[in-house]
């Protein structure tokens, strides 16, 4: 997000760690459950992924996440002796790690498993119908996030993220809006959304939300372009984040891509929305593809891997090479632009209506509006998996 005045967004500065942290971002996109390690093409991409992960540590022997992603990709591959080696030192150091306290063991998962999503026992088989206002479903959680001054003095200031988080959660508590249990919203704000303290959260949801549950996730923050920063990584800063170099900032930040990652693959609830309110929050959907999708964002692997899932919605205030801006002054409710289409549709709604003519509605709005005030292009990006497009913020618990 940028208020129309400030410089650009915040992005790291290159050290040895550059070509390493960029590769490992790599990796992290293109990992898939659809990867068969059993056929040859599914061999060749993994071969190229520890091949590639292989020369990272090498260059950055002291990231624990680096090893650790050699070690998963390494496994797929250990029927061919070289890369059971590789598994097993990639595995020695990774216990190194842990045993210094520097690697938590609870982070670990593997990202070739289905997303449990995908197991739901018996999805409905009109999901229109399933989600249409008055019909009930089971309980809706939420975590709303909204950082507009930062630990890391580097970091400029932002107008109104944490006033664009408090107004959405209002809306989401609204018995006349989002109609959730005000008990069942966190919302974390400045000083309080570490990230540590984000990924608690995020951790709690996963542990309460059940299957037939909605779950929604804001944050407002400063976001940082693939094209600017030299790891090629897409980050979201938090209260805590700090700029000082890209391992810093690399393993203080929020990933987009880990974002989308975790939405896909921690989540048990069968609706899932993620509202990313920041600069260039398109790159959480953002590959090197070209093909267009329902709200002009490129189809991404990282979307592939949701699109496993059930009931996944994203919402994104740009495109990844696009600036999320605020607005100046006063006169329509002081928030960021995206925000405040955001919720003048819902309001206007009552959160009754389907986040497909939602958020069509807001993307369209806020391109027109920025580009008549600033004559800048920001155009806000949407994209759901099966499902997802008739998910009603308000339907009743």
């Amino acid at each position: 997000m940028l208020a129309a005045s400030v410089a650009p967004c915040a992005h790291g500065q290159a050290d040895g760690c550059r070509g390493a942290l960029d590769a490992l971002n790599r990796v992290k996109e293109q990992i898939t459950p659809r990867i068969d390690a059993t056929t040859p093409e599914g061999r060749d991409r993994l071969r190229t992924m520890e091949s590639s992960l292989v020369k990272g540590s090498r260059a950055c022997r002291e990231f624990p996440e680096l090893w650790f992603y050699l070690r998963v990709v390494a496994l797929r591959l250990s029927a061919e002796r070289p890369y059971q080696q590789d598994f097993e030192y990639a595995n020695r150091k990774l216990k190194e790690f842990v045993d210094d306290g520097k690697w938590d063991p609870a982070a670990e998962f593997d990202p070739f498993t289905m997303p449990p999503a995908s197991h739901v026992s018996s999805p409905p088989q009109d999901l229109a119908v399933a989600s249409a206002p008055g019909k009930a479903q089971g309980r809706k959680w939420a975590l709303v996030v909204g950082i507009d001054r930062f630990s890391d003095p580097r970091a400029e200031r932002l107008k109104f993220a944490s006033k664009d988080a408090n107004d959405f959660a209002s809306f989401l508590v609204d018995p006349q809006g989002g109609a959730f249990d005000p008990k069942h919203v966190s919302v974390l704000t400045n000083e309080d959304a570490t990230l540590h303290a984000i990924r608690e959260q995020m951790g709690r949801i996963r542990v309460i939300a059940g299957p037939d549950d909605m779950v929604v996730i804001y944050v407002a923050s400063h976001g940082s372009p693939r094209e600017v920063d030299p790891n090629g990584v897409s980050y979201i800063l938090t209260y805590d984040s700090d700029l000082d170099n890209p391992a810093t900032l690399y393993s203080g930040s929020l990933q987009m891509i880990d974002l989308v990652q975790q939405v896909n693959r921690e989540f048990r609830a069968h609706n899932v929305v993620l509202i990313l309110d920041t600069c260039y929050s398109g790159a959480a959907l953002t590959g090197s593809e070209d093909t267009e999708r329902s709200g002009g964002a490129p189809f991404s692997q990282a979307f592939d891997n949701l699109m496993l899932a059930n009931g996944r919605a994203v919402l994104t205030s740009s495109r990844s090479n696009e600036r999320s801006w605020e607005i100046g002054d006063e006169k329509i409710g002081g928030n960021g632009y995206f925000a405040h289409f955001l919720l003048q549709v819902l309001r206007e709604t009552q959160g009754k209506d389907m986040l497909s003519h939602v958020f069509s509605s807001v993307s369209a709005r806020v391109a027109s509006r920025v580009r008549a005030d600033l004559n800048v292009t920001q155009n806000p990006t949407y994209e759901f998996s099966d499902g997802a497009s008739a998910i009603v913020l308000g339907a009743p618990e």
